[in-house]
């Protein structure tokens, strides 16, 4: 029943929402009131996909929904589901000839390596601004991809061929984890799959003991990151708003990631709205303490909100986990300045110019003069 379930899933995904189109390209469709029905209908799907138990989510499935709409929204073109299925068989077929079976887990992470990478020509692009380094169809198109592009499509294989793979999540990054058959093993996509330690991961992203991140993550949730970093697409185009739907649902598959409520308070921050943006970050570290930036963002929304002790207060915070957060130094020397403390706003300022950071010319003309003996203040200009 669930293997059934999975495929009317895909079918009625690939066919009946997006009527996808028969050729590899792109087929451009009108961005108007054409549109609106099928996004709304795939926003109804998610909600009932976020329902179902993670053994019945089928994952390529719900990321191609989700690619296909945010194709429509951000590029107002079709996303080819005919090209997914095709090249997702067609990859998934080399893997098993090159495997020859899958009882093995380090031939069965070298086969997938292999067959990716070095015969059909995968390419790791760093650049996460790029919807098309992780909308599905264009990963398997262009056969280039950033971490969570390359990861989609393992996860993608995996889902098809049943090998254990599943997706782990850390702070601006994802790779995925074999775990079954007596191993755990750890495939950084962003290099050919090399295999790095939780160590290796623990001291590149400063994560700390109890961290919400380097678990492994079950399907919903893995869906859950992705529709976190597209909203983020969304919101560095200004649609602030469509990313904000974009963080519901993605909270929806992922209850307990951090970045989903961060994010969302980043982008109520954008429109103004400031309160919210308040009660998201506060989400977030109820999440996560130790997300320095949602400590830095908080204590500006709270700034903005006439609320400068607390402002200071999650600034200082920030500084605990980060020293060197530049939003949390200047933060402070606005705040202080605000204030009309201006000796710790002079202390500050400095530090956070020190960091690369430019205050407004009127501000340094208030620390500078401060900083004069009082008998210059008098005496001259």
């Amino acid at each position: 029943m669930c293997r059934n379930l999975r495929t009317c899933l895909i079918l009625f995904l690939f066919a009946s929402i997006f009527n996808a189109a028969p050729c590899l390209a792109f087929a451009p469709v009108p961005c108007g009131e054409e549109a609106r029905p099928n996004t709304r209908l795939a926003d109804d799907t998610l909600k009932k996909i976020a329902l179902l138990p993670d053994r019945e989510v089928s994952f390529s499935g719900a990321l191609f929904l989700i690619s296909a709409r945010a194709s429509r929204d951000l590029a107002c073109r079709d996303a080819d589901g005919r090209l997914v299925e095709r090249e997702l068989g067609r990859i998934a077929r080399r893997v098993r000839a090159s495997a020859g079976g899958f009882g093995d887990p380090a031939g069965t992470i070298s086969a997938l390596n292999r067959v990716l990478f070095d015969e059909e020509g995968f390419v790791y692009d760093p650049a996460m601004g790029d919807p098309e380094n992780y909308l599905l169809d264009r990963v398997l198109a262009r056969k280039r991809g950033n971490c969570l592009g390359l990861t989609s499509v393992y996860l993608a294989l995996a889902e098809r061929l049943e090998i254990p793979l599943s997706g782990v999540y850390v702070p601006s990054h994802c790779f995925v984890r074999y775990e079954g058959n007596g191993a755990r093993i750890n495939v950084e996509t962003g290099e050919e799959g090399a295999e790095r330690h939780d160590a290796w991961y623990a001291r590149k992203y400063r994560l700390k003991e109890g961290s919400p991140y380097l678990r492994t993550l079950g399907r919903r949730e893995m869906i859950g990151v992705y529709l976190k970093s597209l909203g983020a697409a969304y919101s560095r185009k200004g649609r602030d708003e469509e990313a904000l739907r974009l963080y519901r649902e993605a909270a929806l598959f992922s209850p307990d990631l951090p970045d989903a409520y961060f994010n969302a308070g980043v982008s109520f921050q954008k429109l103004g709205r400031t309160e919210d943006a308040v009660e998201q970050y506060r989400r977030a570290l109820t999440l996560d303490p130790d997300m320095a930036p949602a400590r830095g963002n908080l204590g500006a929304a709270l700034c903005d909100c006439g609320r400068l002790e607390d402002g200071i207060r999650e600034f200082r915070k920030a500084l605990d986990i980060d020293p060197r957060n530049v939003l949390a130094r200047s933060g402070l020397a606005k705040a202080y300045y605000a204030r009309g403390d201006y000796r710790k706003a002079a202390e500050h300022c400095d530090r956070a110019m020190e960091l690369g950071c430019r205050f407004d010319s009127s501000m340094l003309e208030v620390i500078n003069r401060y900083r004069r003996p009082i008998g210059d203040i008098s005496s001259g200009p």
